[in-house]
C-alpha cells in the first residue's frame, strides 16, 4: 500500500466513525465541533498563539500530549518519540538503522500512530493541535486550518531568544527545520507545506494581534457548528 492509499484509507475511517458518532447521539442536531489544526513558520509563534486558543475558547490542547498518546499507541518511551520528532531519518538513514538493528521506532510506524492519533481526536473535536501534518490529514469539514507566518526578521529574533542562538546559528535552524516539515508533508500526506490553499487561513503574526486571531478563530468554529 502506498502513502497515498494508506492517507486515504485513513480519511475514509474518519468519515465512517464521524457517522457512527452522529448516529449514537440522542440529539439528532449534533455536530462534532472542529478541530483547529496549526501549521507554522518557525518562529513565528505559532506554539503561544496556539496556547491562547486552548485557554480562551475552552479547547484541549495537543501537542506534547500527542507524544505521549504516540508512545502509549506504540508501547515505547515518551523521550523515543520526541527524539524522533527532534532528528527524523531520511529513508536512508532510518533504511540502515533497521539493517543494524539500531532502529525501535521507525518513522513509518511514528506517523502510522500519529494518524490513528489523530483520528480519535477529531471525532469528538473540541481541540487544537499544533502542527505534526494535521493540517494535512484532516479533511476540510473537521478542521479549521491555520498557517501562522512572519518576515524572516522577526523569526529569527525569536528564535535567537527563545533558544540562545546567534543569528547564524538562528538561520540555520530555521532552514533546517522548513526543509524537514517540507519533506516530510510530501513524504507521508502527499502535501505541499508551502502551499496555501491547504489552509482555511494564513495569519502573518507579525500583522495580526493574538486577540484577533482568536475572535476570528472563535467566528469560524461558531460559522461550523
Amino acid at each position: 500500500m502506498t502513502h497515498n492509499d494508506s492517507v486515504e484509507e485513513m480519511r475514509r475511517l474518519l468519515q465512517v466513525r464521524l457517522e457512527e458518532w452522529r448516529l449514537r447521539e440522542k440529539n439528532e442536531q449534533y455536530r462534532p465541533k472542529p478541530v483547529v489544526a496549526i501549521t507554522r513558520e518557525p518562529g513565528s509563534g505559532g506554539e503561544s498563539i496556539a496556547q491562547r486558543l486552548s485557554a480562551e475558547l475552552g479547547l484541549h490542547l495537543y501537542d506534547w500530549e500527542l507524544i505521549e498518546r504516540i508512545a502509549k499507541d506504540e508501547d515505547v518511551d515518551t523521550r523515543l518519540v520526541s527524539k524522533l520528532e527532534e532528528t527524523m531519518p531520511t529513508e536512508f538513514e532510518e533504511g540502515m538503522d533497521e539493517l543494524l538493528g539500531e532502529s525501535d521506532l521507525s518513522s513509518q510506524a511514528y506517523f502510522g500512530s500519529l494518524k490513528r492519533v489523530l483520528l480519535k481526536i477529531a471525532i469528538p473535536g473540541d481541540a487544537v493541535i499544533v502542527g505534526r501534518g494535521s493540517n494535512f490529514f484532516l479533511p476540510p469539514d473537521r478542521k479549521i486550518g491555520l498557517c501562522f507566518v512572519a518576515p524572516l526578521e522577526l523569526r529569527l529574533q525569536n528564535t535567537m531568544k527563545e533558544l540562545g542562538l546567534s543569528e547564524k546559528d538562528a538561520q540555520k535552524h530555521i532552514s533546517k527545520l522548513e526543509a524537514e516539515h517540507r519533506r516530510l508533508a510530501r513524504k507521508y500526506f502527499q502535501a505541499d507545506i508551502r502551499d496555501s490553499t491547504q489552509y482555511h487561513l494564513v495569519v502573518n503574526t507579525a500583522l495580526v494581534k493574538p486577540q484577533t486571531i482568536v475572535q476570528i478563530v472563535k467566528a469560524m468554529i461558531m460559522a461550523q457548528t
